[in-house]
């Protein structure tokens, strides 16, 4: 634990380093002024950020007489890594601070995805020389404790009671694990200017992150979003789903569930239905989606709601329409909904590493 004087510096470092981040070749003075630090105080910190790699001083205009002024901006050198564990597989990669490409490993699930996770990143790091690595952020699908690393259900992964950042410690790195649909949602929250919205992702499984206020929801327990787990009621015979209940909206919609029942892969339905046949399974299936739906964008007066996932990206417009239609139809008057927005498209691991960089630099109060 931090003593007091190292807690003072520790917060004055890195209040220099987010301006520095925020406003790129910025002086000394400058900063000073920003901070009322004093100016011994900012040369001490300045010096120690330079010796760690952390920051770079460049000039910006030259004088005929004198020594330039140094202005000071981030060390572009800086690295991160962002990893996704799914039940698609591991993808591990590094990017520069600028979001590039440096290197990515990819590897299918295997009996010991552990050790395929510590292969990986011992690769990534291997060739690091003298780059400063600023730290790794962890996506995985299923519930984990974000603060201890525990992963409590990690679907079918194989990482269950393993606690991730205990077992990558040796690395001697930063480093932050978040459930995949949290990650997406706490890198996406900056990016709308609702305050409060969910986003859901329709995929194998379906999960959920609530956004309170521009800041993800948690809870003490770590199951805040299971979506996919709430009940849908009027079922004549309610299927059992794998977290032991009966009647989950997972096992009515989600891609698992609508592969194995209509014995087809959700992509050939279109080629394979009528367009009658087609329109009425996407119907059904906004239809059950909707009942929860509604219940909590009420309860929890929400903007708009974000979809995502191999189902929003196979069925397309046609079943947002049909979903927003079943929604509206069952909220009040007096609703704050605005509609469904879409993300398409997301590398994870470009997201983790995204999420690296706003910690270290701009949420390190929290």
């Amino acid at each position: 634990m931090l003593t007091s004087p190292d807690l003072m510096k520790y917060n004055n470092k890195k209040t220099i380093l987010e301006i520095i981040f925020k406003k790129q070749n910025i002086y000394r003075a400058q900063i000073a002024e920003m901070t009322n630090m004093s100016n011994q105080t900012i040369t001490n910190l300045v010096k120690e950020l330079l010796a760690e790699n952390l920051i770079k001083e460049v000039t910006l205009e030259k004088k005929s007489k004198g020594r330039n002024p140094m202005a000071l901006s981030i060390n572009g050198d800086l690295l991160t890594i962002g990893v996704e564990l799914s039940v698609h597989g591991l993808t591990a990669c590094m990017y520069s601070l600028d979001g590039s490409l440096v290197e990515c490993v990819k590897h299918d699930l295997a009996e010991d995805n552990l050790l395929v996770l510590k292969n990986s990143l011992n690769q990534l790091t291997h060739h690091v020389e003298n780059r400063r690595i600023l730290g790794m952020a962890i996506s995985i699908e299923g519930i984990v404790d974000e603060v201890t690393g525990l992963v409590i259900k990690s679907r079918d992964i194989g990482l269950d009671g393993v606690n991730i950042l205990s077992e990558l410690a040796y690395l001697d790195l930063p480093a932050l694990i978040r459930n995949d649909v949290n990650m997406l949602a706490e890198t996406d929250s900056k990016k709308h200017n609702e305050k409060n919205y969910m986003l859901i992702k329709l995929d194998r499984g379906i999960g959920a992150a609530l956004v309170i206020d521009k800041q993800v929801l948690r809870s003490d327990n770590n199951a805040v979003g299971e979506f996919g787990h709430m009940t849908v009621y009027g079922q004549e015979e309610p299927l059992k789903c794998k977290c032991g209940r009966t009647g989950c909206l997972t096992t009515l919609t989600s891609q698992t569930y609508i592969e194995s029942t209509l014995k087809m892969p959700i992509d050939q339905m279109k080629e394979n239905m009528t367009a009658e046949n087609y329109t009425n399974h996407l119907t059904l299936y906004a239809d059950y989606i909707s009942r929860p739906l509604s219940n909590l964008i009420t309860f929890m007066d929400l903007n708009s709601v974000i979809l995502t996932g191999a189902i929003i990206k196979v069925f397309g417009n046609e079943f947002e329409t049909l979903l927003y239609k079943s929604v509206s139809e069952k909220l009040s008057s007096w609703h704050a909904f605005k509609g469904f927005k879409v993300i398409e498209a997301y590398d994870m691991t470009e997201r983790c590493s995204r999420c690296v960089i706003d910690h270290y630099f701009l949420n390190w109060r929290k």
